[in-house]
């Protein structure tokens, strides 16, 4: 009988220290009789009287609002959990690791330090990210997420509403970016293949560097591009395009609704085509499939290789350098040709035609609504025909069969 009294007086002392501490406002759990011997300190758990009580772990430095912490030093939770960490600040968050981080209702999983997250989750690891209403599953340090998600490596992005999967120092604005990438800004933008320094506005890109994108799409490899509503699928450096595109590859060209599929440099395109390899040709609605350099075309196609050309409503198929066309055809090869409404099929060089025609081979011949389909050079038609050959001759309303040289024909024939 005694011995059972003496092991009940231990637990009723305790007993009565807990509701001298609640009387006194505030107590310590677990607290000896002054009598007792002195032993080690089991649990050092502090509460308030206060509704909900506040508890204080004395020995860890913790702060529990509410909230369940199984490991860690430090930490300050308002109705959240904790597994392990230092010094982190919980509201109505759930941590597993990571020190230094504030969380208000948002979820990490793992392991980072650092991290501001509201209404936001880190499931990888991350140093230094603060994420609002944004999900973050990759490696990642620095970030700044609103109401976007980062599931691949990167560090130092900013994302508002954007996707991003691999990068670093991108500004994702609605955008997403899936390749590899760094310093990019994308305004309802997609990249998805590696580029550097670029900027997206509701435009796609899958590779290049520098690159500036409104509505526009690039596939193929390019730096320092502008796109306005254009799209280029060929590799290209330095190309404006304005609701154009390029196929092909080609540096410093400028595209006005207009198409290049060939290789060339430093073309204007004006609602104009250029199929064929060019070089510093300007075409206003013109259309060139064959190689040329230099040429401007005004709602002409040329087809043929010639350089220096200029076409207005022209059409030149055969090869021919340095030529003028004004609604003119020239089939053949020829160099230094003016064409006003003429037709030149056979070779020629240095012509001028004016609703002339001239199938033979000629130089420096002049046609007005002439036809010529011999040979000769240095000839003048005025509604004069001449099929023979001969050089230096002027027909006017004439006919010249025969071969001669030096003629002057007034409605005459010579054959």
């Amino acid at each position: 009988m005694m011995r059972s009294i003496r092991q009940g007086i231990p637990r009723l002392i305790g007993v009565s220290s807990l509701v001298a501490a609640m009387a006194g406002g505030v107590g310590a759990v677990g607290a000896t009789s002054a009598t007792a011997a002195p032993q080690a300190v089991p649990s050092a758990i502090v509460c308030t009287q206060s509704q909900p009580p506040t508890c204080f772990d004395t020995a860890a430095g913790n702060v529990l609002q509410q909230g369940a912490q199984t490991g860690g030093n430090g930490n300050v939770l308002q109705q959240g959990a904790q597994t392990g960490g230092n010094g982190n600040v919980l509201q109505q968050g759930a941590q597993t690791g990571g020190n230094g981080n504030v969380l208000q209702q948002g979820a990490q999983t793992g392991r980072g330090n650092g991290n501001v997250l509201q209404q936001g989750a880190q499931t990888g690891r991350g140093n230094g990210n603060v994420l609002q209403q944004g999900a973050q599953t990759g490696r990642g340090n620095g970030n700044v997420l609103q109401q976007g998600a980062q599931t691949g490596r990167g560090n130092g992005n900013v994302l508002q509403q954007g996707a991003q999967t691999g990068g670093n120092g991108n500004v994702l604005q609605q955008g997403a970016q899936t390749g590899r990438g760094n310093g990019n800004v994308l305004q309802q933008g997609a990249q998805t293949g590696r580029g550097n320094g670029n900027v997206l506005q509701q435009g796609a890109q899958t590779g290049g560097n520098g690159n500036v994108l409104q509505q526009g799409a690039q596939t193929g490899r390019g730096n320092g591009n502008v796109l306005q509503q254009g799209a280029q699928t060929g590799r290209g450096n330095g190309n404006v395009l304005q609701q154009g595109a390029q196929t092909g590859p080609g540096n410093g060209n400028v595209l006005q609704q207009g198409a290049q599929t060939g290789p060339g440099n430093g073309n204007v395109l004006q609602q104009g085509a250029q199929t064929g390899p060019g070089n510093g040709n300007v075409l206003q609605q013109g259309a060139q499939t064959g190689p040329g350099n230099g040429n401007v075309l005004q709602q002409g196609a040329q087809t043929g290789p010639g350089n220096g050309n200029v076409l207005q409503q022209g059409a030149q198929t055969g090869p021919g350098n340095g030529n003028v066309l004004q609604q003119g055809a020239q089939t053949g090869p020829g160099n230094g040709n003016v064409l006003q409404q003429g037709a030149q099929t056979g070779p020629g060089n240095g012509n001028v035609l004016q609703q002339g025609a001239q199938t033979g081979p000629g130089n420096g011949n002049v046609l007005q609504q002439g036809a010529q389909t011999g040979p000769g050079n240095g000839n003048v038609l005025q509604q004069g025909a001449q099929t023979g050959p001969g050089n230096g001759n002027v027909l006017q309303q004439g006919a010249q069969t025969g071969p001669g040289n030096g003629n002057v024909l007034q409605q005459g024939a010579q054959t």
